[in-house]
């Protein structure tokens, strides 16, 4: 997360999927708001949570007393950092990275988490909330209503043997994350009933799995 972009309509989106869920879900979603660019004044902090609709109580902005993600070449801050965020005792944790997460470091590492991260930051709860930005894969055989993008994460998560799903949109999406699909009924069941009465093509649409 960058300040740069604080209110911006991805924000909004954001707040939209949590109030889309239902409320005993949300209030078991911890968050960690991966800042790349800290330390945020306790005022900006308000500001965002206010807007995205997680309460500071839950919100965690330096996991290991790290202001801001490590990078990959400082391998043992990073690795405590994950370990920070992996301690975290929420059911459920909403993983906010600039940009994604991927199989691997290919340039500004602190702005993503890796697979083997999420792995290791599912160890003590149920699934994983990430945010992802949309970006340009060259993949084939993409099904006419999913993103390329979209499709191509899940393919990437489902590889690595989680269970998972998403909320898409055009220009970023949420992936619903864990080690079991049973784990992930509560976000679909939630989200399908939030749509009830919509047409299938809208649903279609938004939720991919």
């Amino acid at each position: 997360m960058n300040r740069r972009y604080l209110l911006d309509s991805l924000d909004g989106l954001k707040a939209l999927v949590f109030r889309l869920l239902p409320i005993e879900v949300t209030i078991s979603i911890a968050y960690v708001p991966m800042t790349t660019d800290g330390p945020w004044t306790d005022t900006e902090k308000a500001v965002f949570e206010t807007a995205i609709g997680i309460p500071g109580e839950r919100a965690y902005w330096t996991p290991g007393n790290f202001v801001n993600v490590p990078p990959s070449r400082d391998p043992v801050a990073r690795s405590k950092w994950v370990d920070a965020v992996a301690a975290i005792n929420h059911r459920y944790l909403f993983l906010d990275p600039d940009t994604d997460f991927y199989t691997h470091h290919n340039g500004k590492s602190e702005k993503k988490v890796l697979i083997t991260e999420l792995a290791v930051m599912l160890v003590s709860r149920e699934a994983l909330v990430v945010y992802r930005h949309r970006y340009w894969p060259s993949i084939d055989e993409v099904p006419a209503h999913v993103y390329p993008y979209v499709w191509h994460g899940l393919g990437i998560l489902r590889k690595a043997g989680f269970a998972t799903f998403a909320y898409q949109s055009q220009a970023a999406s949420f992936f619903f994350i864990s080690k079991q699909e049973s784990a992930l009924a509560p976000f679909q069941n939630g989200l399908q009933g939030a749509f009830a009465g919509v047409s299938a093509a809208v649903v279609e649409r938004r939720l991919v799995g």
